[in-house]
């Protein structure tokens, strides 16, 4: 479960009306997600030069919603993205799931959708997977299991996790059954364009190392990366992802700056500790 907190924060950010005193009331009774909160306000991604001090600040600058955000992205990193057993693959599913949200809302704002809505699908359209991994951790009792063995269980049921999971915390409707067809591009003969969204978003985390799987360069001097191989966990197959784009409008000529953006994007947003290793590759394939 979310903690009571980031629910009652995500309810307060749907009314029209919400002042930050009430926010900020709800916020300060869990300490420790207010001091990830501010942590996270007062990153490179989030952060002016000068800094934030506190909560109070930091709603002041980010908005209620880019607050509920931040406040949903800290909450899922400290409670539910950890599962003992599976610590490195938990690990990678937080840092795509963080990469995800993030570039959904860049890719939302080329194609004139709702940024935050695409934050908030692309932050927990796997958060099924974590759930997957609790259950199969408390039946194998502590016995360890290769996660090779596990990617087939967890791509056959993340996504309808995830739905249920947005049900339970009852997001909205258009969330749930974004995250819960996440690799169903088309609904009713349609495509969808939130969903669309999240499938170059995806593609996008991939590219800069925030896939469920590392990224893969073909040898020599290429600027863009090998597909993810068949069968990889959480991939969409490269022609589903072409048509994604295609329905967003998303040519060769539009990606380019997107991907410029991606990249910059992704070198705020990560941890600092990881910065170095994490980017330097890339940043040597695209210059």
């Amino acid at each position: 479960m979310l903690p009571t907190v980031a629910l009652k924060v995500m309810e307060l950010s749907r009314k029209p009306d919400v002042d930050f005193d009430s926010v900020l009331s709800v916020l300060e009774t869990d300490a420790m997600l207010a001091g990830r909160v501010l942590a996270i306000s007062q990153s490179a991604l989030y952060s002016s030069r000068s800094p934030v001090t506190s909560l109070r600040q930091g709603l002041v600058r980010l908005g209620i919603k880019t607050l509920r955000n931040v406040v949903l992205e800290a909450a899922l990193n400290m409670r539910i993205f950890r599962v003992p057993g599976f610590e490195p693959l938990t690990e990678r599913l937080r840092v795509h799931a963080s990469s995800t949200a993030h570039l959904a809302s860049l890719v939302a704002k080329h194609c004139k959708l709702d940024p935050d809505t695409a934050f908030i699908c692309g932050l927990l359209h796997d958060v099924g997977m974590a759930a997957a991994l609790v259950a199969i951790g408390e039946d194998l009792k502590g016995r360890p299991m290769p996660v090779e063995d596990l990617s087939l269980i967890l791509d056959s049921v993340h996504a309808k996790a995830s739905g249920l999971l947005a049900d339970v915390w009852k997001l909205v409707p258009e969330v749930k059954q974004t995250v819960s067809r996440h690799h169903q591009l088309r609904s009713g003969g349609q495509v969808d364009r939130m969903v669309a969204v999240i499938m170059v978003a995806e593609q996008l985390a991939y590219e800069n190392d925030g896939g469920m799987v590392p990224v893969r360069w073909p040898e020599g001097n290429a600027s863009e990366p090998l597909p993810p191989p068949p069968g990889a966990l959480d991939a969409n197959p490269e022609a589903v992802v072409l048509e994604a784009r295609e329905a967003l409008g998303l040519g060769d000529a539009r990606m380019e700056p997107l991907r410029r953006e991606s990249l910059d994007l992704m070198l705020r947003a990560v941890e600092p500790e990881a910065a170095a290793s994490a980017t330097a590759p890339r940043t040597a394939k695209r210059a």
